[in-house]
């Protein structure tokens, strides 16, 4: 068993009832001068040291009440009996055995009786809970020298949230383990806090899923909607019933989320191919949630999203043909009769959910406003932010949408989801994502889009749970530290280093952090190389390279999580490349410089080997300065780097021309659809050049030109392609002197624009 220990942020109510923060301090406890730290996650709204604690005797009382929630009496078990308790001795809170010299109290004490009982024997002051889901735990000395653990909850999840906290307190140490002395009152922000299983390609295993509940459950997430586009029954064959063995699976999947205080939602996505006016098309969504309800199902979402909102019927057509908005008027018909005909004859199932066809835009339209004014006022509507994937969601835009829509807001938020680039993981911390995302805006929580890749997930989603809990002491590095300790255990810091190698997004502008670690060290070499002294540069950057190239292997031997392991194989391959290929190209230009012309032929001839390996594995790393590193020590300077760079268009504010020419290869420039388009780069004054580089994203270009110019305004073309595949394009022309290139587009490859991560020059190396 292991134990770990971290800072925490707290946060505090004073009298006035303002949140106000503390600096960052750890709770302890002491026993004999040794001090024992500890955390809670996520971050508790209060949390104080109630003294200094005593140790967990092997012998402990639980007191539970009639009604005390069972997965919480369940999860005390099972945290004694793991830190050693022998024996538990049970009683009722009417007629409590007080004998045992740990006692801990269960359950959410609402009548005054057992209020009286508790305050009367442990001493505790207040057992008022205000907010669902909230519990409080407190620990400390009782009467007669007790030490007495109280775990109450406003419901059964919140004492259930309360156990699981309790577990977190816990300090293993040599002989009993220990109980610190606390006092915590804590609830959630969010009325719903999950995850929606919602990407395009291959469906997480029904094991994955089994684990994703119980993760959530462990971190006081309570929602779960199953919505995987590429499960057929889910979208193309939604008429068609489930196998029998798939609803078994999720039958196993709603016990589970049961025993997790999880609110299992299933989705049906009908927009592609429904009639939206049939009765029998009705009736067939009927029977597809009636089969989700007798296995337990009680929440239920209807999704229009990423379809053609045209009317292909004629039968609707016909319809809703009139309508100043066709397509709303039949989707709200067809939600609105679900919602009469299944939702509310069914008692106890929860609001239905939706989502518009327009969910991610930033302003109203004839459709929204529609669809705003004939839906169903208790129907809830997902949404994703501005834009499909929102760099910021913030409660400015929320009130903004929440107008439009006039329904409560859950918000679909597609991070860490990378089905749209499925080379990449995103495992970084949640930020860009305001605090007070909160019913007072219309948003009523948010369901975060994990990754098809489930155990990698789990590091993001630890810091969405964070969030979501108690966004207003969400700290996101410190969040992000905890749930690498959680995942990795002592491999955590092999493991930081891959995840800063894979952590860029259009969250968090793209950010690397061992780029940035190795780019100071790279110009540090390249000063020193110039000047001939590269001998402590040279060793600095070495070292960078030996941990990029050892970090995977050591990972693999360290880390216990096989499922996680294999979904990053040749993420780690990659790196252990990039180690390989960085120190290749350090001793080659080391070997170069000192004449060794062996030694340089030897490197250099590794380095394209390994360059080519690297280029042969498609996932890629938040490295981006390393191919920067690699041209110039192969190339020379690449001359655009830096250079300002303009363009005919950018397709949205944050995919902009100056990414082309950052030296990361991880950012890129995209334009507006039409082929006419046009990226060009000022490199400052005249230049001898002889190549250009194109690093194309999967909007490249079919046919195009690469023109320079002295002066921005005659332009002389040296290469046309005719017939362009993608990836990366090495072009090679007789030298000519040059302050503008310019790649100017001819025609398109795809129906979207063309798109660069990286727009390089170069000119006759030496």
């Amino acid at each position: 068993m292991r134990k770990i220990f971290f800072k925490v942020i707290i946060l505090v109510f004073l009298v006035t009832g303002i949140l106000v923060p503390l600096d960052s301090q750890k709770i302890s406890a002491k026993d004999n001068n040794e001090k024992y730290e500890f955390t809670i996650s996520p971050t508790p709204k209060i949390m104080k040291k109630n003294g200094d604690g005593f140790p967990l005797n092997p012998k402990v009382g639980l007191i539970t009440e009639n009604g005390t929630d069972d997965k919480a009496i369940n999860e005390v078990k099972a945290t004694l009996k793991k830190a050693g308790v022998k024996t538990i001795v049970e009683s009722d809170i009417k007629d409590p055995v007080l004998n045992p010299p740990v006692i801990i109290w269960l359950g959410e004490f609402k009548e005054q009786d057992a209020v009286n009982t508790i305050k009367k024997n442990v001493g505790i002051e207040n057992l008022d809970i205000n907010n669902n889901e909230g519990y409080i735990v407190y620990s400390g000395k009782g009467k007669e020298n007790k030490n007495h653990i109280v775990i109450a909850g406003k419901d059964g999840a919140g004492t259930f949230y309360g156990t699981k906290t309790f577990k977190q307190m816990i300090v293993e140490r040599q002989g009993t383990d220990w109980i610190p002395a606390v006092e915590i009152n804590d609830w959630p922000t969010m009325p719903i806090r999950g995850a929606i299983e919602g990407f395009y390609g291959e469906p997480w295993s029904h094991e994955n899923r089994l684990s994703q509940l119980e993760f959530y459950g462990e971190h006081k997430m309570n929602t779960y909607i199953y919505a995987p586009k590429d499960d057929p029954y889910h979208r193309e064959k939604w008429r068609d019933p489930y196998p029998q063995e798939k609803i078994n699976e999720i039958a196993q999947l709603v016990n589970t989320a049961e025993k997790n205080h999880i609110n299992f939602t299933f989705a049906i996505s009908p927009g592609n191919t429904i009639t939206y006016s049939s009765d029998n098309d009705l009736q067939a969504l009927i029977n597809k949630a009636q089969a989700m309800w007798d296995v337990g199902v009680r929440s239920f979402a209807l999704y229009l999203d990423d379809i053609d909102p045209s009317l292909h019927s004629p039968q609707d057509r016909a319809m809703f043909g009139k309508d100043v908005n066709p397509p709303a008027a039949a989707q709200a018909y067809l939600l609105n009769r679900f919602n009469e005909q299944f939702i509310k004859k069914h008692n106890g199932a929860e609001r239905l959910i939706t989502v518009p066809t327009e969910y991610y835009q930033a302003n109203t339209s004839p459709y929204r406003k529609r669809f705003a004014e004939l839906v169903h006022s208790d129907i809830i509507v997902q949404w994703t932010g501005i834009g499909v994937v929102a760099p910021t969601i913030t409660s400015k835009d929320a009130d903004k949408i929440h107008g439009i829509f006039n329904h409560d807001l859950l918000i679909w938020d597609n991070y860490p989801v990378n089905d749209y680039d499925r080379n990449r993981l995103f495992l970084a911390p949640l930020v860009g994502r305001d605090a007070d995302l909160t019913p007072k805006h219309g948003v009523i929580g948010i369901t975060a889009n994990p990754m098809n890749e489930a155990e990698a997930s789990k590091i993001p989603l630890f810091t969405v749970a964070d969030y979501t809990w108690n966004p207003e002491a969400y700290d996101p590095n410190d969040s992000f530290q905890r749930s690498l300790k959680e995942f990795a255990g002592d491999a955590a810091e092999l493991l930081k280093v891959f995840v800063e190698s894979s952590y860029s997004s259009s969250l968090n502008n793209n950010k690397e952090p061992f780029s940035e670690k190795l780019k100071p060290l790279m110009e540090q070499f390249w000063t020193a190389y110039k000047s001939k002294t590269p001998n402590a540069a040279t060793d600095d950057l070495l070292k960078e390279f030996s941990i990029l190239k050892n970090t995977p292997s050591e990972l693999r031997k360290t880390l216990d999580n096989k499922n996680f392991l294999k979904e990053v194989d040749p993420y780690l391959t990659k790196m252990e490349l990039y180690g390989l290929a960085g120190e290749a190209a350090t001793n080659m230009l080391v070997a170069e410089q000192e004449n060794n012309t062996q030694t340089a032929v030897e490197q250099r001839t590794l380095l394209l080997n390994y360059i080519k390996e690297i280029n042969n594995i498609p996932q890629k790393l938040s490295l981006g300065v390393l191919s920067s590193f690699f041209d110039r020590a192969i190339n020379g300077l690449n001359l655009a780097e830096g250079k300002t760079a303009t363009a005919s268009s950018s397709e949205v504010s944050w995919l902009t021309p100056d990414l082309a020419v950052d030296g990361n290869n991880n950012t890129r420039w995209a334009s507006l659809y039409t082929d006419n388009e046009w990226i060009s780069v000022d490199l400052g004054q005249l230049y001898t050049i002889n190549k250009v580089v194109l690093n194309w994203e999967s909007a490249y270009g079919k046919q195009y030109k690469i023109q320079v110019s002295q002066d921005g305004s005659h332009w002389t073309d040296v290469y046309t392609e005719l017939n362009g595949n993608g990836g990366m394009d090495e072009i090679d022309f007789n030298s000519i002197e040059a302050r503008y290139v310019k790649m100017q587009g001819l025609k398109r490859a795809t129906n979207w624009g063309y798109s660069l991560y990286e727009f390089k020059v170069f000119g006759p190396r030496n």
